[in-house]
């Protein structure tokens, strides 16, 4: 049960991990990158995503009822320190990366308009049955 609830948001950090710590020499060149110059939509939307499966893993399972009405709080505060610890990874061990401090920020950005977009969705559907 741990696994099914809980394996999309292991996959997705693991995934921006891997992706971050990739040497910076070593990226290749994604022509469909090249009009994206401003990488930091990147940022919003991987860490809204992130905070999303944090969101969904803390509302489904039993184990966290203590903290689930206040999901929303702690989805966001987890994406950001996760996005902050990466971008200090990236200053400090990664090889040829840098940490960039407006990178964290739109990281920590991204994780609160992913929980805004997703809370709008769900209460669209809810207004939708009843």
């Amino acid at each position: 049960m741990f696994r099914r609830l809980h394996l999309p948001l292991l996959l997705w950090a693991a995934v921006i991990f891997v992706i971050c710590a990739i040497p910076g020499n070593n990226i290749p060149k994604l022509s469909f990158l090249e009009w994206l110059r401003p990488d930091k939509i990147v940022h919003l939307i991987v860490f809204g995503i992130l905070s999303v499966f944090i969101y969904r893993s803390v509302t489904i399972d039993p184990a966290f009822a203590g903290i689930s009405s206040r999901a929303f709080f702690w989805s966001v505060l987890i994406s950001s320190i996760y996005g902050a610890l990466i971008e200090y990874l990236q200053y400090s061990v990664f090889i040829n990366r840098s940490g960039d401090i407006r990178d964290a920020a739109a990281n920590a950005i991204g994780a609160w308009l992913g929980m805004l977009i997703y809370i709008r969705y769900l209460t669209g559907r809810r207004k939708e049955k009843s």
